[in-house]
Protein backbone atom coordinates (compact mmCIF):
# COMPACT_ATOMS: atom_id res chain seq x y z
CA UNK A 1 0.00 0.00 0.00
CA UNK A 2 1.57 3.38 -0.92
CA UNK A 3 0.89 6.42 2.05
CA UNK A 4 1.30 9.33 0.92
CA UNK A 5 0.84 12.24 3.79
CA UNK A 6 -1.50 15.15 2.78
CA UNK A 7 -1.53 18.76 4.75
CA UNK A 8 -4.63 20.97 4.32
CA UNK A 9 -4.13 24.76 3.64
CA UNK A 10 -5.72 28.26 2.17
CA UNK A 11 -5.48 30.55 -0.31
CA UNK A 12 -6.75 34.24 -0.28
CA UNK A 13 -8.41 33.90 -3.66
CA UNK A 14 -8.88 29.93 -4.33
CA UNK A 15 -10.06 28.71 -0.28
CA UNK A 16 -8.90 25.35 0.50
CA UNK A 17 -6.73 22.94 -0.67
CA UNK A 18 -5.32 19.73 0.17
CA UNK A 19 -1.14 18.90 -1.20
CA UNK A 20 0.97 16.49 -0.49
CA UNK A 21 3.42 16.93 2.51
CA UNK A 22 6.18 16.86 -0.12
CA UNK A 23 4.63 19.78 -1.90
CA UNK A 24 5.10 22.10 1.36
CA UNK A 25 8.78 23.83 2.59
CA UNK A 26 9.23 23.76 6.30
CA UNK A 27 11.23 27.10 7.21
CA UNK A 28 13.12 27.86 10.17
CA UNK A 29 14.00 31.31 10.40
CA UNK A 30 17.25 31.08 12.36
CA UNK A 31 17.40 34.71 13.51
CA UNK A 32 14.48 33.94 16.10
CA UNK A 33 13.77 30.38 15.67
CA UNK A 34 10.05 30.92 14.12
CA UNK A 35 8.73 27.78 12.31
CA UNK A 36 6.62 28.82 9.12
CA UNK A 37 6.14 27.15 5.79
CA UNK A 38 5.82 27.52 2.05
CA UNK A 39 3.44 26.52 -0.67
CA UNK A 40 2.22 26.65 -3.87
CA UNK A 41 -1.39 27.07 -4.35
CA UNK A 42 -2.68 24.21 -6.35
CA UNK A 43 -5.07 26.30 -8.03
CA UNK A 44 -3.95 29.91 -9.06
CA UNK A 45 -0.33 28.99 -7.96
CA UNK A 46 0.62 31.87 -5.95
CA UNK A 47 3.56 31.28 -2.87
CA UNK A 48 1.55 31.17 0.23
CA UNK A 49 3.74 31.57 3.31
CA UNK A 50 2.35 31.11 6.62
CA UNK A 51 3.86 30.58 10.34
CA UNK A 52 3.22 27.33 11.76
CA UNK A 53 3.42 25.96 15.39
CA UNK A 54 6.52 23.57 16.28
CA UNK A 55 4.03 20.53 16.25
CA UNK A 56 2.90 20.70 12.91
CA UNK A 57 6.36 21.55 11.35
CA UNK A 58 7.70 18.20 12.72
CA UNK A 59 4.38 16.54 11.85
CA UNK A 60 5.22 17.74 8.10
CA UNK A 61 8.69 17.19 8.39
CA UNK A 62 8.51 13.61 9.34
CA UNK A 63 5.87 13.18 6.33
CA UNK A 64 9.42 14.16 4.50
CA UNK A 65 8.29 17.42 3.46
CA UNK A 66 11.64 19.67 2.14
CA UNK A 67 13.05 21.56 4.98
CA UNK A 68 15.16 25.23 4.79
CA UNK A 69 16.98 27.13 7.09
CA UNK A 70 16.92 31.30 7.00
CA UNK A 71 17.73 34.47 8.42
CA UNK A 72 17.21 38.08 7.78
CA UNK A 73 19.55 40.42 5.88
CA UNK A 74 22.39 41.82 7.61
CA UNK A 75 20.32 45.24 6.84
CA UNK A 76 17.50 44.05 8.50
CA UNK A 77 19.04 42.61 11.59
CA UNK A 78 20.36 46.11 11.84
CA UNK A 79 19.62 47.47 15.69
CA UNK A 80 21.83 50.67 15.59
CA UNK A 81 23.33 51.54 18.17
CA UNK A 82 20.61 53.78 20.49
CA UNK A 83 18.49 53.52 22.94
CA UNK A 84 16.25 50.40 23.42
CA UNK A 85 12.87 51.94 23.11
CA UNK A 86 10.44 50.19 25.98
CA UNK A 87 6.30 50.13 25.61
CA UNK A 88 7.11 53.08 28.40
CA UNK A 89 8.13 55.13 25.55
CA UNK A 90 5.56 53.87 22.86
CA UNK A 91 3.31 55.16 25.33
CA UNK A 92 4.56 58.59 26.17
CA UNK A 93 5.03 58.95 22.06
CA UNK A 94 1.28 58.32 21.86
CA UNK A 95 0.46 60.86 24.49
CA UNK A 96 2.60 63.52 22.88
CA UNK A 97 0.99 63.43 19.63
CA UNK A 98 -2.13 64.16 21.49
CA UNK A 99 -1.05 66.94 22.16
CA UNK A 100 -1.33 70.13 19.85
CA UNK A 101 1.37 71.96 21.40
CA UNK A 102 3.91 69.01 21.11
CA UNK A 103 3.04 68.24 17.48
CA UNK A 104 3.44 71.89 16.47
CA UNK A 105 6.93 71.92 17.86
CA UNK A 106 8.17 68.99 15.77
CA UNK A 107 6.85 70.07 12.94
CA UNK A 108 8.71 73.15 13.57
CA UNK A 109 11.77 71.49 14.03
CA UNK A 110 11.83 69.62 11.35
CA UNK A 111 11.12 72.35 8.87
CA UNK A 112 14.76 73.36 10.41
CA UNK A 113 16.48 70.25 9.43
CA UNK A 114 18.76 70.75 6.10
CA UNK A 115 18.42 68.20 3.53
Amino acid sequence: MDWTAHAKGTCDGCGTFRVRATSVTVRQRLDDGAWSYRVRCPSCRCWIHAPVRLRVALQLLLAQAPFEAWSLSAREREHGDGNVVSVADLEQLRTDLDRTDIVEALRASLDTVEH
